[in-house]
């Protein structure tokens, strides 16, 4: 089921989201030294750039990082690691699992702070230039009856970590993670009830940050869209 975007915007729902922003990654193109969502963009870390965004657009939000830098709690949100039974997974495999073991993170951790929420939207932390209206445009596309995954696509390109979930997946969510070894996130979303939001207009909101040059390039169009000072 594909739902286009194009249109007037549909009544803000977002008030049922609980939002979980994705930094347990390794970032490894982002080469040694600081971790990715650390990496200062226009004089604060990356992550904070996605933090600052979806927060307005959500009941609550959370960052998954199982980073212990200081730099993470002063997000002035949440922060959790991967639940333990996964980080014990990891241990054993010597890498970090993905992305899906922090929607499983975000997704437990909604279940016990806002049981009623029903949902998380979840976005990776390098992605700083999110659409103000995200959630708007997601939640409002979310048809009866409602799927379980709901997916941005930009163009010929599908964002698989950033969209809205179904806690109901939790229970399916862990079984794949641990018992089937299941580590790439479209698989998981495709095995249940999926729908995409096709994003019109310019994909630019949705730019990765995942090498140094591309960190430089968003730094500029940073500061080409600060307003400039009157003398």
């Amino acid at each position: 089921m594909v739902v286009n975007a194009r249109g007037p915007f549909a009544p803000v729902r977002s008030g049922a989201l609980v939002g979980v922003v994705l930094a347990g990654g390794e970032g490894r193109r982002m080469g040694e030294g600081v971790k990715k969502p650390l990496r200062l963009l226009g004089g604060k870390p990356m992550v904070a750039h996605v933090v600052e965004r979806l927060r307005p657009q959500v009941m609550d939000l959370v960052v998954v990082a199982n980073d212990p830098d200081p730099a993470f709690k002063r997000l002035g949100v949440p922060v959790i690691p991967d639940p333990p039974d996964i980080q014990r997974a990891a241990r054993r495999e010597g890498r970090r699992l993905g992305p899906l073991a922090g929607i499983l993170a975000g997704m437990e951790w909604a279940l016990k702070h806002h049981p009623h929420a029903g949902w998380i939207l979840t976005a990776p932390a390098d992605v700083p230039f999110l659409p103000l209206d995200l959630t708007v445009r997601l939640c409002g596309h979310m048809h009866v009856p409602e799927p379980d995954v709901l997916v941005i696509r930009h163009g010929r390109h599908r964002e698989p970590s950033l969209g809205v979930w179904s806690v109901k997946l939790v229970d399916d969510l862990r079984r794949a993670i641990l018992e089937e070894g299941m580590r790439r996130v479209g698989q998981f979303g495709e095995r249940h009830v999926q729908a995409e939001l096709v994003w019109p207009g310019d994909p630019a909101p949705f730019a990765n940050i995942n090498t140094p040059e591309e960190l430089k390039a968003a730094e500029a169009r940073l500061a080409r869209a600060r307003p400039r000072s009157r003398r």
